[in-house]
């Protein structure tokens, strides 16, 4: 078994993408990528024994035995089977060990994809928002970069984020040469494809050429600011819990893919001084993951490189287009809609919004 554990905001939609699209042709390989679905979040969810996602209230409870079959039938299968979550990143120590004890420290290759961490800042705290944060981005990174306590250490960004402690965490149970830590490196499009490639031993460009359309693109500041504004007025996190799990997906959805912004649209930046903190510390993460004698593929140095930005970043009150609010709501009426029992319009927009989106190319 090859278990992808990810981590979050590292290619890994990309990565799931290509082997789901490829599941047709990669028995020729001796390669099997189970299940129907992108990835496997449900098998994660059975080994770990938890519901995953940021709202476990009303969550469908772990599927018990999944795991266990899952294992199985990678044993019974000829090659290699591949299971691709970043949930299995969070997975603490006992379950790490019951995993490796389940599969066989001989039978697992454990992959862990990693990126620069002044890149990750944003596009997790973009993930925050989408799970009903309310913190703005410059408070957030001071925190996360320069107040080291207990309860900031146990934040979901650095139970994903402290990449070091992971790589030990998996080393410890099932030993350095059985985990492999690639570099994902933003300005070489296909190098993550190719690492997962040479991995599995496919010819050059089985992923890459069935990669897909990921869309998956960063918030504007004005986007950013929207919801975290709206995310305060509904009562953060707590307070969406009113609304059915589908309502905030799909309002956040259309706002995100409804609308192609403006070339004029600012973007969320990451201060300097953010970034320079940020490059020490994943400069100590990345001399400790080295200590682990983990096979690392990919230049290190792409990890603790120091990127640029401005002096300051400005702030989260800018305004968004009318058009981006008018598509996330009309995203959230959709969701209401669908769940309706009955009616003309149940399970989709109206034909009136329908127009009114695709007029505008969305």
């Amino acid at each position: 078994m090859l278990l992808h554990i990810g981590v979050h905001k590292t290619g890994t939609t990309a990565v799931q993408t290509a082997l789901a699209n490829s599941r047709d042709i990669l028995d020729t390989w001796q390669v099997r990528y189970p299940g129907r679905l992108m990835a496997h979040r449900e098998v994660a969810s059975s080994v770990m024994g938890r519901p995953l996602g940021w709202r476990t209230d009303g969550a469908k409870p772990p599927k018990e035995g999944l795991w266990g079959r899952t294992v199985a039938e990678a044993r019974a299968y000829r090659g290699t089977t591949v299971i691709s979550s970043e949930f299995f990143a969070e997975s603490p120590e006992d379950v790490v060990g019951r995993i490796v004890a389940d599969v066989g420290p001989d039978r697992l290759q454990v992959v862990i994809t990693l990126r620069n961490l002044g890149r990750i800042l944003p596009s997790a705290w973009q993930q925050n928002l989408k799970s009903g944060f309310e913190t703005a981005y410059l408070p957030w990174i001071r925190r996360m970069l320069f107040t080291d306590d207990e309860a900031t250490r146990n934040t979901i960004f650095w139970r994903r984020h402290r990449h070091d402690e992971l790589v030990e965490r998996w080393v410890a149970a099932a030993g350095a040469d059985h985990v492999t830590v690639v570099v994902v490196d933003d300005r070489v499009r296909e190098g993550i494809f190719h690492h997962f490639e040479d991995l599995l031993d496919l010819p050059r460009n089985t992923l890459y050429d069935r990669r897909g359309e990921v869309s998956n693109r960063s918030m504007t500041l004005a986007e950013a600011a929207f919801l975290r504004r709206l995310n305060v007025a509904v009562g953060g996190a707590a307070g969406w819990r009113a609304y059915p799990n589908r309502v905030q997906a799909q309002m956040v959805k259309h706002l995100v893919e409804g609308r192609a912004p403006g070339p004029d649209e600012a973007r969320l930046a990451t201060p300097q001084w953010a970034l320079d903190r940020a490059a020490e510390i994943a400069d100590e993460m990345v001399t400790r993951i080295e200590a682990t004698g983990a096979r690392i593929l990919g230049d290190p140095g792409v990890l603790r490189e120091r990127m640029t930005g401005p002096e300051e970043a400005v702030d989260d009150s800018a305004e968004m287009p009318t058009d981006a609010a008018i598509s996330a709501l009309l995203g959230a009426l959709d969701a209401t809609r669908s769940g309706e029992a009955g009616g003309p319009e149940a399970g989709g927009l109206t034909r009136r919004a329908r127009r009114w989106l695709s007029e505008r190319g969305r």
